[in-house]
């Protein structure tokens, strides 16, 4: 019997969440369990209105996206000498900016850990504003700033005034040196939109995988 033919390789290139190979996790959402012995298509479509991700980074941390606002980052971090924890402000801009592509630019509240809560522009801890990353960058260059430099966390609740609501962590974990995005999506969410979400953190993060680890249907 002639042997398979061997399959066509596939070009190296940086893993997309949620279509990446090797994502992990005891539910991933192109995996997704559903119960009972019919697993239809009309089930596994079904809204959610509760969604939480787990997003591992690769210790590369280099952050693409806005160029201004990195340049703008870099001065601050620079002028006010953080240097234990660079690397979470980091991933924090680059996580709001992110969200902020997908449209949820109204920041109900932040905070890091230990630290506390982060003050809100004057003016704007109410309405919110048109570019989150333009206010968290306004506390780094503020006298606000020093709850930043001993940070281990950073949390934020955002939402896009459309009924759907994000709150995520981004954490750090010493040994071995890893970043990981916890994200907790309320409302109502499709796999589509939830494909889109990470696709927007993946083109801005180092997303190494994603995994959809708890969910509830609408």
């Amino acid at each position: 019997m002639p042997s398979p033919s061997p399959q066509p390789s596939v070009p190296a290139s940086r893993p997309i969440a949620l279509s990446a190979p090797g994502l992990a996790g005891p539910i991933s959402i192109i995996n997704e369990p559903v119960s009972g012995p019919r697993s239809s298509r009309r089930a596994r479509n079904r809204p959610y209105s509760h969604a939480h991700l787990e997003i591992d980074l690769s210790p590369d941390l280099a952050i693409e996206g806005d160029a201004p606002h990195l340049q703008r980052l870099e001065r601050a971090l620079s002028e006010k000498k953080i240097a234990e924890t660079p690397d979470l402000v980091l991933l924090a801009v680059g996580t709001l900016h992110a969200l902020s592509a997908r449209h949820f630019r109204k920041v109900d509240h932040w905070e890091v850990s230990p630290g506390g809560w982060l003050p809100l522009p004057a003016g704007k801890a109410r309405r919110g504003s048109e570019e989150p990353v333009s206010d968290l960058l306004a506390v780094v260059e503020s006298d606000a700033w020093s709850p930043l430099t001993e940070a281990r966390t950073f949390s934020a609740r955002l939402s896009d005034q459309q009924g759907h609501r994000v709150d995520v962590v981004v954490r750090r974990i010493h040994r071995p040196r890893h970043h990981v995005l916890s994200l907790d999506l309320r409302g109502v969410w499709t796999q589509e939109t939830i494909h889109d979400l990470v696709g927007s953190l993946s083109a801005r993060l180092p997303v190494a995988q994603s995994t959809l680890t708890k969910f509830q249907y609408a």
